[in-house]
């Protein structure tokens, strides 16, 4: 039996959404260190991930919702210790990463509404 939810769908969306809650989590985190002598700046890897599951997609292997798992997006550290972080680069990438997130919510939004008219047959 097909499951009218692609789960695939639905779980890419779901993956890029946590890398934008952690991407911002990782901003505010060197904002807040921006003075801290030593400090390291947070990254988020994501972007790397989804290029493993594209590859992986092209070898003809079809992720699975569980499989999606393995690709979940994780913190690092970018740059050397005690680079300075530079305050206009990290909120333009806030900014950013805060478009980004509203672009997958409406994407998000548009599938599951589609998949409600798909439900109530077109009716309201």
């Amino acid at each position: 039996m097909v499951s009218i939810i692609d789960s695939s769908t639905v779980g890419l969306l779901s993956l890029a959404l946590d890398a934008t809650g952690m991407r911002q989590q990782a901003i505010a985190q060197n904002i807040a260190n921006a003075n801290t002598p030593g400090y390291q700046r947070l990254a988020v890897s994501f972007e790397s991930r989804m290029g493993e599951l594209k590859t992986a997609v092209s070898q003809g292997k079809t992720p699975s919702l569980a499989s999606l798992a393995d690709f979940r997006p994780a913190f690092e550290l970018a740059g050397a210790p005690g680079d300075a972080v530079p305050l206009d680069i990290e909120v333009a990438a806030l900014s950013e990463n805060t478009l980004h997130q509203q672009a997958l919510l409406k994407v998000l939004n548009k599938h599951f509404a589609l998949l409600g008219a798909a439900i109530n047959e077109g009716k309201r």
